[in-house]
């Protein structure tokens, strides 16, 4: 009898305090933990302890809030963040993104192979592209159109594996009797002349036990889906319904089939933002308190145009008029959230607690008690529409807690997530193979 298969876990990392920019004046969070190191380390350890298999390290450099309602996104810099977590962790992973569009291929190389050994095959690259003006004006760069992005990232993330691999698996030998330190005839130089990218070199590092880190990447479009389909191991992504998470996962699974590459090998992770509490309207109630009314009204009109409907301030206290709801239509180029949004109201809610339930969010919420959150896992994770799942709390000191003790056992019980980890890398707890260099597979 074949085992039960089992999700994924990884908690992001995306903000100072919480996935929520509010987080920070949250009840029962400590300020002073930005910057601290020693805070993200503690928040990896509970991921840890509780068998999550990866953090997510997102990146906004430069990034700068306009007034003091928020605070910025976590801007310590995502490699040295991670290399300080690897070093007080065992076993979980960590996937650090480093845009291709602003950053040198032998360096961004050098660093992730050290790392890669000095944690002992547990780091990952979010190889994305980099999208935004201003950062790239940050970095002294002027961003190309998308085209040229994707094409330029390509041949960086072929010349960072190329780099990886330079160094011949079996060409240390560190033998003191015969004199010889390495076989050098294993040492390959690349030579690299394409469009975008020049290289010529060798990195002197030995493969890790995972051969190489893992490749992530974050996204949706269909420039994404195609590029994570030939060179990740992991795609992060967000979806909003059943149907569209089954439809993302097919998509990714046939770009890799399409690459020569087994479909299994790429794990698809949909995004969630979890609000345990001991009801719906407990959760729902502190979920508010991330909101201030700025930000409620804005919300409002951007309901109304998802649906296209005329909704206004007046409309807050009262739930949207059924006869509304069955005007509105559905179709290929409608907001992805369109359907979430369709769904919760026609619950009855009103307005202002439509707009609690995150219905605009980056991400879906699950707010209740942890069945209501485990069982959207179990659903969304039975039907296919994610191999796994990464987790961003509005608070990490409180709401992740909540879900580590709560949420994870239901799992657990369930057979749906792992009592332990499968093996000592990122690539035997993901599941994927090992690999060293560009994959010889790809056509």
């Amino acid at each position: 009898m074949s085992e039960k298969k089992q999700m994924l876990l990884g908690l992001g990392f995306t903000g100072a305090y919480g996935a929520n920019a509010k987080a920070w004046k949250s009840e029962g969070v400590t300020v002073t933990t930005y910057p601290d190191i020693n805070a993200d380390i503690r928040y990896a350890q509970l991921a840890e302890k509780c068998k999550f298999q990866f953090l997510f390290i997102g990146d906004f450099p430069g990034a700068i809030p306009d007034d003091n309602r928020e605070v910025p996104a976590m801007t310590l810099e995502p490699i040295i963040t991670a290399t300080a977590i690897l070093q007080q962790t065992k076993h979980i992973g960590v996937a650090s993104t480093v845009h291709t569009q602003w950053n040198n291929p032998f360096t961004l190389a050098r660093q992730f192979k050290g790392i890669d050994l000095m944690s002992g095959g547990r780091i990952a690259w979010n190889a994305v592209t980099g999208s935004s003006p201003k950062v790239a004006e940050n970095f002294g760069v002027k961003l190309m159109d998308s085209r040229s992005r994707y094409e330029s990232h390509y041949e960086f993330v072929e010349t960072v594996q190329h780099l990886w691999a330079t160094w011949g698996k079996d060409a240390l030998k560190a033998d003191k009797e015969t004199g010889i330190f390495a076989d050098y005839s294993q040492v390959k130089p690349v030579h690299i002349s394409g469009k975008y990218i020049q290289a010529i070199g060798a990195l002197p590092i030995p493969p890790s036990p995972q051969g190489q880190p893992v490749i992530f990447h974050s996204g949706g479009s269909p420039n994404s889906i195609e590029f994570a389909g030939r060179y990740a191991s992991v795609m992060i992504g967000e979806v909003w319904t059943r149907e569209q998470g089954i439809a993302t996962r097919n998509a990714l699974r046939q770009v890799a089939i399409d690459a020569g590459r087994n479909p299994d090998e790429i794990k698809f992770i949909a995004g969630l933002m979890p609000v345990v509490a001991n009801s719906k309207r407990e959760a729902i109630d502190r979920h508010a308190s991330f909101m201030d009314e700025n930000i409620v009204q804005q919300r409002a009109f951007h309901i109304g145009m998802v649906l296209g409907i005329s909704l206004t301030p007046e409309d807050l206290e009262r739930p949207i008029a059924p006869e509304l709801l069955d005007k509105v239509k559905i179709g290929a180029y409608s907001d992805p959230r369109a359907e979430n949004v369709l769904k919760v109201a026609r619950e009855g809610w009103t307005l202002r607690d439509i707009i609690y339930h995150s219905v605009i969010d980056y991400h879906p919420a699950t707010l209740g008690d942890a069945k209501e959150t485990a069982d959207y896992l179990t659903e969304m994770f039975e039907s296919g529409a994610a191999d796994g799942f990464w987790i961003l709390p509005d608070a990490y000191e409180t709401d992740f807690k909540r879900f580590v003790e709560e949420v994870v056992p239901i799992l657990q019980e369930r057979g749906l997530f792992h009592e332990d980890y499968n093996g000592d890398t990122l690539r035997e707890n993901l599941g994927v193979p090992y690999q060293y260099g560009v994959d010889k597979r790809l056509s």
